[in-house]
Parts: structure tokens; C-alpha cells; sequence
């Protein structure tokens, strides 16, 4: 395994990410969107938002006073859904 695949699998084995992932994987949202939808603090979504920013995951954009974010690469909305496939097929208990 390659450091890169390593980084990814590391940037995205927390379930927090994964659903802010699942999230912008439907349209771009602002903090305060997902933080409505997953009903956890701002400062822990904000956390998780410069994780998946720095692991080349997610962009952001300015729109007024808003900032927006949105998955980098369509590809990681299949990587996302298949892994989530290959969960309920593995990893079941």
C-alpha cells in the first residue's frame, strides 16, 4: 500500500467525514447546513472540514459572507458509495 492510499483511507476511516462526504456528494453546503444536518458543533464540523480540506477531499468557495464547500472529484462520490457497499457486505455483526 502507498503512503497516498494510506492518507486517503486515514483522512476519510472517521464517520463524521464520511457524512459530511455523503453530504456534498448531493450539492456544496455551508457550516451551518451541515451542521444542522448532522447535528454536531460547529467547531467540530469546521475540524473535520480542514481535515477533508487538507487531504485534497473537499474545496471551498466564497459566496457573500458564506463560505461553501464541495467534494473535489465526482470519483469520491463512488468511492464513498462503494465503500459503504463493501461495509454492509464485510463488515456486518
Amino acid at each position: 500500500m502507498t503512503e497516498d492510499q494510506l492518507r486517503l483511507l486515514k483522512c476519510v476511516a472517521n464517520e463524521t467525514r464520511l457524512q459530511i462526504l455523503k453530504l456534498l456528494a448531493k450539492e456544496e453546503r455551508c457550516v451551518c447546513e451541515i451542521m444542522g444536518e448532522l447535528d454536531k458543533e460547529q467547531s467540530l464540523i469546521s475540524h473535520h472540514l480542514k481535515s477533508l480540506r487538507e487531504c485534497g477531499l473537499i474545496t471551498k468557495r466564497r459566496r457573500g459572507k458564506k463560505i461553501l464547500y464541495k467534494i473535489s472529484d465526482p470519483s469520491l462520490v463512488k468511492f464513498t458509495s462503494k465503500a459503504e457497499e463493501l461495509g454492509k457486505k464485510f463488515c456486518q455483526t
